[in-house]
């Protein structure tokens, strides 16, 4: 019995091309719009962490003049051995909370200048994070503190503190894949509002 061996016609070849292509599409799409959704995730959870850190120092906190100062503050940092973002939360020089704001492949930055359209990622920490608890012990805490972002806020009237060079923090970005979510602070009032959302550019 003769064998029909003729293989893949022209045509044939290109439907498979095509239909690779299309499916090659759609799933850069959906990994873009995953990204995007942890970005958007994380923004999300900055917030409500700035929110509960301005209410918890407006109860708490026995005051200072900047961030350095004060006892009841917030630090963002990243954990290099899990590459998630976390807040941790500070009262009297102990760990009371801490969550994980998002998952590995967000940065979250942040920028001391009014008209910034980006930030510097917060700094990261080797090991540790992952496991923090309260009562932590205070040379990990104090790790956590030199390379990460510090947030405090007035016991008074609820603005942000400086830092103790006097900047004033204006802005945290949450960013991964093609797309970059805002984060507005208002350093007077100690508002936080959600900014707008922004396309990467890759060039």
């Amino acid at each position: 019995m003769r064998e029909d061996n003729k293989g893949f016609s022209l045509v044939e070849l290109i439907i498979v091309v095509a239909i690779i292509a299309i499916l090659s599409t759609i799933m850069a799409v959906n990994i873009g719009r995953l990204s995007g959704y942890r970005a958007k995730e994380c923004r999300s959870k900055v917030i409500s962490s700035l929110e509960n850190g301005r209410t918890m120092a407006l109860s708490k906190s026995r005051g200072g003049s900047n961030t350095s100062n004060t006892n009841t503050y917030l630090v963002f940092v990243k954990n290099t051995t899990d590459n998630c973002n976390y807040c941790i939360t500070v009262t009297d020089s102990t760990i009371t909370d801490v969550k994980k704001i998002s998952k590995g492949n967000v940065t979250l930055s942040v920028a001391y200048s009014q008209d910034a359209a980006s930030g510097t990622p917060v700094g990261s920490y080797a090991a540790g994070v992952k496991n923090l608890s309260i009562n932590t012990a205070s040379d990990v805490l104090q790790n956590c503190v030199s390379s990460g972002t510090v947030v405090a806020f007035n016991r008074q009237s609820g603005a942000l503190l400086p830092t103790d060079g006097g900047d004033n923090l204006y802005h945290m970005f949450a960013s991964a894949g093609a797309y970059q979510y805002e984060i507005t602070i208002h350093p007077k009032t100690g508002k936080v509002e959600t900014g707008a959302r922004t396309r990467i550019s890759h060039s």
